[in-house]
Formats: C-alpha cells, sequence, structure tokens
C-alpha cells in the first residue's frame, strides 16, 4: 500500500510535466477562455422530438461550459430518431436504438464567417417494456443519455478545433 502511494507522488510531477491541462473543471486549463467565448444557438427540427433533443444537448452543454456571449456562436441543428432492433415473433418491437446526429457549426459572431463545422453522433439502446408508460420512460432516458454522449463528444471536437488554432 505504502509502495503505490510513494510511486503516485513521484508520478505526478512527471504527469504535469508533460503539459497535460484538463480540458473542462473547475480548472479548466487553457482551453477555459476559449469555452467562455461560446454561445449556444439551436436551429429547431423537423418535430418535438429534435428540439426536446437540443435542449437537452443545450442544458448539458451549459452544464459544462456555462452560458455565455461571447465572440464566438455555436449553432446546433439536432436530428433524432428511433429505430427498430429487436422483433417479437408477434412482430412487436422489443429493442430501440435513439440516434441523435448534431449538425454544428462554429461562427465568429461579428462577421458571421464559419470557424468549424462538422457532425456528432451518439446512440442509445433501451428495452422496450410492455407497459406503454414504460416504453415512454425508457425513450425519455434514452433521450437524456444520447444527449449527454453527444454533448460531451462536442466539447471534444471543440477542444480538438481550439487546441489546433494555437
Amino acid at each position: 500500500m505504502m509502495k503505490k502511494i510513494i510511486i503516485a507522488a513521484l508520478a505526478l510531477p512527471l504527469l504535469t510535466a508533460c503539459g497535460f491541462t484538463p480540458m473542462h473543471g473547475s480548472s479548466l486549463g487553457a482551453n477555459a477562455a476559449k469555452f467562455e467565448d461560446i454561445s449556444i444557438q439551436i436551429n429547431d427540427g423537423r418535430d418535438a422530438g429534435d428540439k426536446e433533443a437540443g435542449f437537452l444537448v443545450m442544458q448539458r452543454l451549459r452544464d459544462r461550459i456555462g452560458e455565455n456571449t461571447g465572440k464566438h456562436i455555436l449553432e446546433l441543428t439536432p436530428k433524432l430518431r428511433r429505430q427498430r432492433l429487436g422483433i417479437s415473433a408477434d412482430d412487436v418491437a422489443s429493442r430501440y436504438d435513439s440516434i441523435l446526429e448534431v449538425n454544428y457549426k462554429l461562427m465568429d459572431a461579428k462577421t458571421g464567417r464559419i470557424l468549424n463545422k462538422g457532425k456528432v453522433k451518439g446512440t442509445s439502446t433501451f428495452g422496450a417494456p410492455v407497459d406503454p408508460y414504460g416504453i415512454v420512460a425508457a425513450d425519455n432516458n434514452a433521450k437524456q443519455q444520447t444527449a449527454k454522449e453527444v454533448a460531451d463528444r462536442l466539447l471534444v471536437k471543440l477542444a480538438g478545433y481550439y487546441a489546433d488554432q494555437k
């Protein structure tokens, strides 16, 4: 046990010497100022599911980077769909995939010039209970999980963009 503590204590300075800085958190490191420059806009999708998914992604992003009015605008266009996976003998779906694709554009707020754009995709699989309320609850949970996954992947893409801009 003591040996592990000593090894960890000796390894800690090496980790900071390599230039490691966390991407997000209480001490955001070098990318903190960049994320503080982003304000988020959602383009409404084709239906209520897209709007709800967009709201959930925006909520997760704001939880991670805050609500900012900066020099960059992150424009999100969500597209949520549900796909049947497992089909029972009586042709009723027993499992579903909740798939969320978000097209994004990072733009300069003053000029409107597109700085970066791309697509992020997330999937969550859930079982379909026989109870109708159960399937609604499972679907809602899958939407929330997929939105969190997409928001986190989007932050990684943005961190990569900002790291390349140095």
